[in-house]
């Protein structure tokens, strides 16, 4: 619907050519950034995922490395030669993809020990909840917490009253019940 309107459109092209004047004027850096941000172009391509978590990770810890860098470039001389010395340069690649491979092993690990917690806070909640039963079964007595078979009880008081309608018709009720 916003495309089909003729000022969305220009502002669209608009917003291009100032993306692409800005990238063309600051050049060095965005090769340096091109050239960094490798490893989260790949978890784009290979996260199926609608969320797109793993190129949220990759992409965020590849920024943090390329980020020095760029500040480095900035800071000096923000030309070509000072750019591709920074290319050249094995530290600044172990630099930059290090921290995307940081961002990849986030992206693996971080579910299972969420995972690991939930589980944990599950068994403390489960044993904080068996502690409270123990303490209203030992306050309140068992019918508390429904461990009495009240089919029992009914049997019992009917065999009680003379053996009217039989114990065999309520024990084949709680047969057929359980």
């Amino acid at each position: 619907m916003a495309a089909s309107n003729p000022s969305s459109a220009a502002t669209k092209t608009i917003l291009f050519v100032l993306v692409a004047g800005g990238a063309v004027m600051f050049l060095p850096s965005v090769l340096i950034l091109g050239i960094g941000m490798t490893p989260t172009l790949a978890a784009m391509l290979t996260d199926r995922r609608r969320e797109k978590y793993a190129t949220l990770c990759v992409g965020c810890m590849n920024f943090t490395g390329v980020l020095p860098f760029m500040v480095e470039l900035w800071t000096q001389d923000h030309s070509y030669d000072n750019a591709f010395r920074l290319i050249a340069d094995p530290f600044t690649w172990l630099v930059m993809f290090g921290a995307a491979a940081i961002g990849w092993a986030i992206y693996f690990v971080a579910p299972g020990i969420v995972g690991m917690f939930i589980a944990m806070r599950a068994d403390q909640r489960v044993e904080r909840l068996r502690r409270r039963q123990r303490d209203l079964v030992e306050e309140w007595g068992p019918g508390v917490a429904g461990t009495t078979n009240r089919e029992d009880e009914g049997r019992g008081r009917q065999s009680a009253g003379g053996g009217q309608g039989g114990g065999q018709g309520a024990g084949a009720e709680a047969g057929q019940q359980s």
